[in-house]
Formats: C-alpha cells, sequence, structure tokens
C-alpha cells in the first residue's frame, strides 16, 4: 500500500512539489516486470512522464509506426510506454510548426 511505502517523513525528503505515481499493475505488457512499473517517462521533447490506466488495442501498430516515422524506441512491452511516445511525437511536431 502507497500509506506503508510513504510517510509524511519520507514526503519531506523529496524534492520539488509536484508527484505522480501509478499504483496498479500493468493490464498490458508484464506485470512482474520492474522496467513497466509507472510512471513512464521521455525525455524528447520535454521530458514528460505519464501514467495510463486503459489498453491501447492498436499499441503494436502505433510502436511500428513510432519506430518507422519518428525513430522512437520503445523499452518495454507496455502500451502506456506506446501512448506515451505518440503524446511526444504529437507534441514535437505541434512545437516545431509543422503540420497537424
Amino acid at each position: 500500500m502507497v500509506r506503508d511505502v510513504f510517510r509524511t517523513r519520507n514526503m519531506r525528503a523529496l524534492p520539488g512539489n509536484i508527484g505522480l505515481g501509478q499504483v496498479r499493475y500493468p493490464t498490458a505488457g508484464n506485470a512482474s516486470s520492474e522496467e513497466e512499473a509507472q510512471p513512464f517517462y521521455v525525455n524528447a521533447p520535454f521530458g514528460i512522464v505519464m501514467v495510463h490506466n486503459g489498453n491501447l488495442t492498436n499499441a503494436h501498430t502505433l510502436r511500428r509506426e513510432l519506430s518507422e516515422t519518428d525513430h522512437r524506441h520503445t523499452n518495454t512491452g507496455s502500451d502506456s510506454e506506446v501512448l506515451l511516445n505518440v503524446l511526444a511525437h504529437e507534441l514535437a511536431r505541434a512545437s516545431s510548426g509543422a503540420p497537424l
């Protein structure tokens, strides 16, 4: 349980003033893999993190498209990591002035 891991004394030692977390096991991918623990992070274009509680039915197709069009590499079998990379790809396009 989160309350058993993060006590007030632990929270005071954390830098920053915003936190993001996910306390459910993945519903897609490998639930016993530490690499698939959320939140996921991607450094480009802005250094963003994401937690996602759902299922992408087209994750395999999106993963392939990300690799082919944006040369993005995903590290896990998680659909949440794919979703984060789709968001990052679209943010990069929008911030570069490329047509949406």
